[in-house]
């Protein structure tokens, strides 16, 4: 079992959090293709039958712990952090940062929480139709919102990394 003992949190604005690369791919193929879903990471050929564009030159490199925000899809929760691959290549829809002193345990726990969905959308506007909505940068960035100090955040997302190993693990065992 894991006691955590709570420090005092602080509140940081998320574009402190987080920042922004946009290293793009120069050559067909540099690495997998993958696709940020609302329920995690994935290959690209695990959701669809076929690449849909005509080359992936200029998409987004990623790497393990990477968060993934989809600029079409934020306000429905489509926010990952790559915890599976450790490098692969993802649509220029999509935009990519590096954690900036946050574990990232912490905050795929965070952005997986119910509240988190509203933490989004806070900062988006009506877009073109009802379901699609514009996220207005700025806004999302200086939203504010309580972080405990790293050895803290490092201890809650092994907790939570824990209790997703043991609910996986009991989901094979009752699906075979």
């Amino acid at each position: 079992m894991i006691y955590i003992e709570l420090q005092a949190w602080e509140q940081r604005k998320f574009g402190e959090i987080i920042n922004e690369r946009r290293e793009k791919t120069k050559v067909e193929n540099e690495e997998i293709l993958l696709s940020s879903a609302i329920d995690g990471m994935y290959l690209n050929s695990e959701l669809f039958s076929h690449f849909r564009g005509t080359s992936n030159i200029g998409y987004l490199k990623i790497r393990k712990n990477d968060m993934i925000l989809s600029a079409q899809n934020l306000h429905l929760g489509n926010c990952n952090i790559n915890k599976r691959f450790e490098y692969g290549i993802i649509s220029p829809a999509y935009k990519v940062y590096s954690l900036v002193d946050v574990d990232a345990d912490f905050m795929h726990a965070w952005i997986k929480k119910g509240t988190t969905k509203q933490f989004f959308e806070k900062a988006t506007t009506e877009g073109a139709s009802v379901c699609r909505k514009n996220i207005e940068w700025g806004t999302l960035y200086n939203q504010k919102m309580d972080i405990p100090i790293y050895s803290e955040q490092q201890k809650i997302g092994t907790f939570f990394q824990c209790l997703d190993n043991t609910i996986a693990l009991h989901q094979c065992k009752y699906l075979n």
